[in-house]
């Protein structure tokens, strides 16, 4: 009864149709063809209204060939669903760039057969600037998380010349040990406000609400690590590897939020990793999920310390080599926003013989 009323007053609902700039389209599953599609869809998808009309199954070859598993996937559950919304995927046009698609529908059922309706849009230019976004932010997180370390040898440094002098001074003119004490003061206060700057970035980005979209998930990984690539052997003594499938691994995430949790991962890994030491970050494709690992030949954790170590301001926190603090709250965060992916995080680590994390997340 539903789709009787529906389609009722069909002509109205097309003339309305075509004032907006969205591809509206009516989709017979009994016929295998479209009864009704506006402009906007003949212009999005550079077929003109009477062929894509007779001939639907056009449209298939423009799918991106690493989407179509997703999308044959997607309309399985649109069968049992009767409703999907926001599916992103790309398409391939001849002479024409790729393009990204944002697809709603719905599957309406009734005695005379099955239409699914929606409507689809290009999101092509907002795909593009989202990568730009997340490709800066990376390299922000990257930049900060080195220079935070790479700093915070110096400035403990300097403290510990300061206390030197400090005790050769005792007996000299107390205009030149205030002189000494205000220079240590500064000295600790940089220090402070480099990691406090660090660990509110990554307080900010672990807010409880997510907004998840489709993203190649090794693509990102690639910039993060080009990033710290950049920088090894400069501002940071460390060897970094990558080790992922060839082919790209989609996954709907808050890669925001993702992202800065994985980054905080091998700031961690660095902060407890003498240099020349290897960091080594695994992305392992388990179909349904996917396995993240970051493993390094560090320090490794004391078991003391271990059981506390995912709890908020844990008593688990420690200076890492170079004496960076920690507020204790790292990898409670890094947890939080995992569990928020219905994932999970652990990890395995003996003293003296470096750390290796975990993180399993669903592809959805």
């Amino acid at each position: 009864m539903e789709s009787e009323v529906t389609f009722q007053h069909a002509p109205l609902v097309e003339r309305v149709a075509e004032t907006f700039g969205q591809a509206y389209f009516v989709y017979d599953l009994t016929t295998n063809r479209f009864k009704y599609l506006n402009r906007a869809f003949s212009h999005l998808f550079g077929l003109s209204e009477e062929i894509a009309l007779a001939d639907a199954a056009q449209l298939l070859g423009y799918l991106h060939e690493d989407d179509r598993p997703f999308l044959y996937d997607q309309y399985a559950k649109l069968l049992t669903e009767k409703e999907q919304e926001g599916i992103e995927f790309r398409i391939q046009i001849p002479h024409q760039q790729e393009k990204w698609i944002c697809l709603c529908c719905q599957l309406y059922e009734s005695k005379e057969g099955a239409l699914v309706t929606g409507f689809a849009e290009d999101i092509s230019q907002r795909k593009e600037y989202q990568a730009n976004i997340l490709k800066f932010n990376s390299k922000k997180n990257s930049t900060l998380e080195i220079l935070s370390h790479d700093l915070a040898a110096p400035f403990n440094n300097i403290e510990g010349m300061i206390e030197l002098l400090e005790t050769e001074l005792k007996n000299s003119e107390s205009v030149v040990l205030n002189l000494v004490h205000y220079i240590k003061e500064n000295a600790k206060k940089g220090s402070d406000m480099i990691r406090d700057f660090i660990d509110n970035e990554f307080l900010e980005s672990s807010e409880i609400v997510l907004h998840k979209e489709r993203v190649d998930i090794c693509e990102r990984a690639q910039i993060m690590i080009d990033n710290y690539n950049e920088m090894s052997g400069g501002l940071i003594s460390k060897n970094f590897v990558l080790e992922m499938p060839q082919e790209p691994v989609f996954m709907y995430l808050d890669v925001m939020k993702f992202m800065q949790a994985f980054n905080n991962l091998i700031s961690n890994a660095i902060k407890f990793t003498h240099d020349q030491g290897t960091i080594k970050v695994t992305i392992e494709d388990q179909v349904s999920k996917v396995l993240f690992t970051v493993a390094d030949n560090g320090i490794g954790i004391p078991e003391n310390l271990q059981p506390a170590l995912f709890d908020k301001f844990t008593s688990s926190r420690r200076e890492g080599i170079k004496g960076e603090k920690s507020i204790g709250l790292g990898m409670s965060i890094i947890q939080k926003i995992v569990e928020l992916h219905q994932g999970r995080v652990w990890f395995e680590s003996q003293e003296g013989q470096g750390a290796t994390f975990y993180m399993e997340v669903p592809k959805e």
